[in-house]
C-alpha cells in the first residue's frame, strides 16, 4: 500500500504544484481514507521525502553500477544523458521545477536529503577518479568534469521541451572535450 501511495502521489505532484497538493487529494487519488494515509505518512513532507529518497537511491545505485562496470567514461556519460532525456520526455518541465522548488524551500526536507546528494556526488567523483587511473583524464580535470556533468544534466532537464536527442549527445560530447578525455574518436 505504501508504494501505491507514493506512486499515485508522485503522479499527482507531476500534474500540479506540490504546494497545492493536499493530503486529502492524495488520499482521494489513492482511494484510501485520510486516517489510512496518515497511518503510512505523517504529512506531505514525509511523502516528498520518500519520493526523493527513492529517486536519489536509484541514481546512486546506477552510478555504482557504472563505477563497477568496464564501461568507458564516454559510454557512461552518453548513457546517463540518454536516460535523462528519456525521463524528461515522460515528465513535464513544471514537474521537475515543482519538486526542486519544494525541496529548496523546505529546510527540513533539504537537510534530510543531504546524505543522498553527497553519496550521489561521491559516486560521480569515484567514476572520474577511476578515469584518472585509466589515464583517460588528468586529475586536475575531476572538478571541472564534476561541475560540467551536473550543469549539463540540469540543462537537459530544465531547458524547453524542444531539445532533441542530437543536442543531448552534443552536450555529452562537449563535456568530454572540455575535460580533455583521451579515447579514440569522441
Amino acid at each position: 500500500m505504501k508504494l501505491k501511495i507514493l506512486k499515485k502521489a508522485f503522479d499527482l505532484m507531476g500534474k500540479k504544484s506540490i504546494k497545492e497538493v493536499s493530503m486529502r487529494e492524495i488520499a482521494s487519488v489513492c482511494n484510501v481514507t485520510k486516517p489510512a494515509l496518515y497511518y503510512y505518512f505523517k504529512n506531505k513532507d514525509e511523502i516528498c521525502y520518500e519520493i526523493m529518497k527513492s529517486v536519489m537511491e536509484k541514481q546512486i545505485n546506477s552510478l555504482k553500477e557504472y563505477k563497477n562496470s568496464n564501461k568507458t567514461l564516454k559510454e557512461i556519460i552518453f548513457d546517463i544523458f540518454e536516460k535523462t532525456y528519456k525521463i524528461k520526455g515522460q515528465k513535464t518541465l513544471s514537474f521537475f521545477l515543482h519538486f526542486v522548488d519544494y525541496v529548496r524551500s523546505n529546510h527540513i526536507l533539504k537537510k534530510r536529503l543531504v546524505y543522498f546528494k553527497k553519496e550521489n556526488d561521491k559516486q560521480l567523483i569515484d567514476i572520474l577518479e577511476r578515469e584518472v587511473n585509466r589515464g583517460t583524464i588528468s586529475k586536475d580535470k575531476i572538478k571541472l568534469g564534476f561541475h560540467l556533468f551536473h550543469a549539463c544534466v540540469n540543462h537537459v532537464v530544465f531547458v524547453s521541451n524542444k531539445i532533441d536527442r542530437d543536442s543531448v549527445i552534443d552536450i555529452a560530447k562537449a563535456i568530454l572535450v572540455a575535460i580533455d578525455y583521451k579515447e579514440e574518436k569522441i
